[in-house]
């Protein structure tokens, strides 16, 4: 922040970018917006109906949030079959950022994207196992996959639907 170091190495910037708030593509080469602010136009809880409240042609609604893809590595899963029901749907594609999947304790209780220490990959919700240092892998639809080891784990940031 001083400008002592031209390029910091390792992850120094993708945490100088969380602790600006903006992303890493944009603090290190100003390339697209460092967050796009998306309004809030309602609110609804389960099998409630709500009247959206939007007073402005551009629907600045009553507040904002912000919506990034935390850094300039997104990747995307695309779901098949039916097996994610209800939650996901078949065509869905969900995005997680390549680069987070290191922090894996970021990631508990959280719809992730994860790879098992076998090389397996799975899209699972993600809590703590009951040995050290494993998961257990919880699915909406069949049996946990319990005492899993992890390389790497990212949580599912967006979802963009079919």
């Amino acid at each position: 922040m001083q400008g002592r170091v031209d390029q910091p190495r390792g992850d120094t910037m993708l945490r100088l970018a969380d602790t600006l708030g903006v992303t890493e593509s944009w603090l290190r080469f100003e390339v697209g917006p460092a967050v796009v602010h998306i309004p809030v136009v309602g609110r609804v809880a389960a099998g409630e109906s709500f009247i959206p409240f939007d007073d402005n042609p551009l629907g600045t609604g009553y507040s904002e949030i912000e919506f990034t893809l935390d850094d300039a590595d997104p990747i995307a899963i695309e779901v098949r079959g039916e097996s994610m029901l209800p939650v996901y749907r078949p065509g869905d594609y969900l995005l997680c950022s390549r680069r987070r999947g290191t922090d894996i304790a970021s990631c508990m209780n959280k719809d992730c994207v994860v790879k098992t220490d076998q090389g397996e990959g799975f899209v699972k919700k993600l809590v703590a196992g009951s040995d050290p240092g494993t998961f257990t892998l919880i699915s909406y639809n069949a049996a946990p996959i319990e005492n899993v080891r992890l390389i790497w784990a990212a949580p599912i940031i967006w979802v963009k639907r079919t």
